[in-house]
């Protein structure tokens, strides 16, 4: 099996590791009504201001994102330097996966509260979210730097660091994850996808099977454990291991799909057809498992016709 197509279809970032999803905003928000010119009088605007928030509250928790977002756009015009008022749009904006949107509302909060680590925080998030890594860097860093506990940022950084291959830089926030909170898994995750990437298979079995020590059921900590064991040679635990990934999580599109992978070198056809079908029944579109499929059936089919006797000529 070749080592890089395994490594390419099995190392999980930024979705296996569920470290840099936006704290929800902690604005006093929510309930408007009054739509029309912004008042003159201060009492009048405080009053319109307190119900635009109370209202934008209730549509967030009845998760009518869209609504609360206008209500919060109503209150911003009535109180344009309160920050949390921005935060709060930046996560709706997120909810709904608009994230040059939430980006945009983040920033407005982070210029009203320049020292405010959540807002950061929030910002890498939405930056690394549309792949913009190097300025979700610079958030991850710039929140590290406001709240030097703030384990979540370290993994986002280490995670943002290492989709640019910078694998010192990636390493050096692990291991502050690791140093501030030992048992935590998310942290070993990371630092094992970083040894796998540098081809420190011994490193990152002892390193993964830490964090599956601690986080059993992390099928996506399996997967990265399996290719390890691959590239080591053994198959065996290889195997076991995705056979454990998958009875965890029988959606695991990854761990079918390395399984179809090594069977196939193994010469299982039956079995590595079975994991690609299963795999392309939950990801149709999944390319990989549909081209080594067709692969192997034409494979077969030749040796058919290669083995089959010769008819007699009458």
């Amino acid at each position: 099996m070749q080592k890089q197509s395994l490594l390419a279809i099995s190392i999980l970032l930024l979705g296996g590791i569920g470290i840099i999803v936006p704290p929800t905003a902690e604005a006093q928000v929510v309930a408007a009504q009054n739509k029309g010119a912004v008042p003159s009088s201060p009492y009048q605007r405080s009053q319109q201001l307190q119900k635009l928030l109370q209202e934008g509250r209730r549509l967030m928790d009845a998760g009518k994102s869209a609504e609360a977002i206008a209500r919060y756009q109503q209150a911003a015009k009535l109180s344009p330097k309160n920050a949390r008022i921005f935060s709060t749009m930046g996560f709706l904006y997120a909810r709904l996966r608009n994230f040059a949107a939430a980006t945009t509302a983040y920033r407005q909060a982070i210029n009203a509260a320049p020292n405010h680590a959540d807002f950061h925080y929030a910002l890498g998030y939405t930056l690394a979210r549309m792949g913009q890594y190097a300025e979700a860097a610079n958030a991850y860093q710039r929140t590290t730097e406001l709240d030097q506990n703030n384990i979540n940022a370290y993994l986002g950084l280490g995670v943002v660091l290492l989709r640019q291959k910078n694998y010192k830089g990636a390493e050096w926030a692990a291991q502050q994850a690791i140093n501030r909170d030992p048992n935590n898994a998310s942290a070993y995750e990371l630092m094992g996808a970083i040894q796998l990437q540098q081809d420190q298979f011994r490193d990152a079995i002892a390193t993964l099977q830490r964090s599956a020590t601690i986080d059993p059921n992390n099928s996506n900590v399996l997967v990265n454990l399996a290719t390890a064991w691959a590239t080591q040679g053994n198959i065996t635990a290889a195997l076991m291991t995705l056979r454990q990934a998958i009875q965890i999580d029988p959606q695991n599109v990854k761990a079918l799909l390395q399984m179809g992978d090594i069977l196939r070198v193994q010469n299982d056809v039956q079995g590595a057809l079975d994991a690609y079908k299963r795999a392309l029944a939950l990801q149709p579109d999944l390319a990989e498992a549909r081209k080594a499929m067709n692969d192997m059936l034409l494979n077969q089919a030749g040796s058919n016709r290669i083995n089959r006797p010769l008819t007699p000529q009458l």
